[in-house]
């Protein structure tokens, strides 16, 4: 598969036949119209397919749909990574959007690092504004930003989202497990690996419209329900309390969580937790999970008890 256009851009959804059209105007306006848009349909029951096939119709760019079985948003992520035919690829989510100069500006910003140092480098990474006009959390301390997501995260603790594009090259040779029966792996398991080995351009420039608080968003691959995504959440922290330690003293708190809610979904995906303690490699992280462990409880009572009320 040759790499003939500039970028892809991935849409994962499930039934959001109601806010896709955020992500197709975005990309109808685009100032750099050198893209492809893939859209992964998780299998969903709304008017998704013929929607998609309207737009495909009269859209300038190409658009290129794929449904598959409902299972979930990275095993969507695997599928579009090995369609894509962009040098580029980009997530952009199926309630989101972009800014219309975005993808010419990642363009701008990639061309700024010194040729030489370009495979280094994994991408470009921008901004988040609500759809307000507020920027999502915090901006990078300077810029530009040249480093991985790991020191972003764990020595400079930047918090909020955070939005761009990654070498197409580079995601195909990181993708995420292949993980049935869970809705959600969280994306660190994706990004923190890429970034043992390549850093990343950040600059302040507002780049996607992140949408908070919004009615219109119904259902989503990566649910947030403890019981369906409950697999590859106990898949992420463990692998989290194995690689990342490291930045423990650094960065606690991403550690401290990891070991409050590994028992938890440990529960809730009823694996035998003695199994889940011995698959720690470290001590120390085994240590996390036991101090944990009396919070862990109340969390887990609290969360069955809201799944007892919600149920009919």
């Amino acid at each position: 598969m040759s790499d003939d256009i500039q970028f892809t851009v991935f849409t994962p959804t499930y039934n959001r036949a109601h806010t896709l059209h955020r992500v197709y105007n975005s990309l109808c306006a685009q100032t750099l119209r050198d893209f492809e848009w893939i859209v992964i349909d998780d299998g969903s029951t709304d008017n998704t397919t013929e929607l998609i096939a309207n737009w495909a119709e009269s859209a300038d760019f190409p658009i290129r749909y794929f449904k598959q079985e409902h299972c979930g948003k990275h095993i969507a992520h695997n599928l579009a990574v090995r369609e894509a035919r962009g040098i580029f690829f980009i997530i952009l989510d199926s309630d989101d959007a972009c800014v219309p100069h975005a993808l010419e500006r990642m363009v701008y910003h990639w061309n700024s690092i010194p040729e030489r140092d370009r495979s280094l480098f994994s991408g470009v990474t921008g901004l988040c504004a609500n759809q307000y006009g507020e920027i999502v959390r915090d901006r990078f301390p300077f810029v530009p930003f040249d480093r991985s997501v790991r020191e972003r995260m764990f020595i400079y603790r930047l918090r909020g989202e955070k939005w761009g594009a990654v070498r197409t090259d580079v995601a195909r040779r990181f993708p995420f497990p292949d993980i049935r029966g869970t809705s959600f792996v969280p994306e660190g398991v994706v990004w923190f690996e890429i970034a043992k080995t390549y850093k990343s351009r950040g600059v302040n420039e507002v780049f996607r419209i992140y949408y908070v608080n919004d009615p219109k968003t119904g259902a989503t691959l990566s649910g947030k329900d403890l019981s369906s995504s409950a697999v590859g959440r106990s898949y992420y922290y463990v692998w989290l309390l194995n690689s990342e330690l490291e930045f423990f003293l650094h960065s606690p708190l991403p550690f401290l969580k990891a070991g409050l809610m590994l028992p938890v979904v440990t529960w809730f995906s009823r694996q035998p937790f003695c199994g889940v303690l011995k698959s720690l490699a470290r001590p120390s992280a085994k240590a996390i999970v036991l101090f944990a462990l009396p919070f862990a409880l109340l969390i887990y009572a609290f969360e069955k008890m809201k799944t007892v009320v919600k149920s009919p």
